[in-house]
């Protein structure tokens, strides 16, 4: 079985909902359903009952909190991987800079050069 997680990132001011996934149940997963699902159906009193939901609830609070961290590390990771993009071209912009500059001083050595070594000689 597949399904999708939707989240809603606010990212420089922008509010998105994307999808996380498509995930697929593992067998563990399928077994624990399977398992809790047979244990509500077998509780035949209230304390039965409430100790299962107990359990219930705290293993959908783990699920909970497990999956926000991976959501947090994700935005974290993207906005990561947005700041090294604008790095880069903020170096290959420097570069192309650099690269002209030595161009241009190339060009005028050469054009001195040219004149001859001593300036009273032309």
């Amino acid at each position: 079985m597949q399904y999708k997680i939707p989240v809603i990132i606010d990212y420089d001011g922008m509010k998105r909902t994307v999808k996380m996934g498509p995930f697929e149940r593992s067998l563990e997963r399928e077994f624990a359903l399977s398992v809790q699902t047979k244990a509500i159906e077998d509780c035949s009193s209230t304390e039965q009952l409430k100790e299962v939901a107990k359990n219930l609830l705290e293993g959908w609070s783990n699920m909970q909190g497990a999956l926000q961290t991976l959501v947090l590390e994700n935005i974290e990771l993207r906005q990561a991987m947005t700041l090294r993009d604008s790095e880069l071209k903020a170096a290959e912009t420097l570069m192309e800079e650099a690269a002209s500059e030595i161009e241009r001083q190339r060009n005028l050595q050469s054009s001195q050069s040219k004149r001859g070594l001593w300036p009273w000689s032309k």
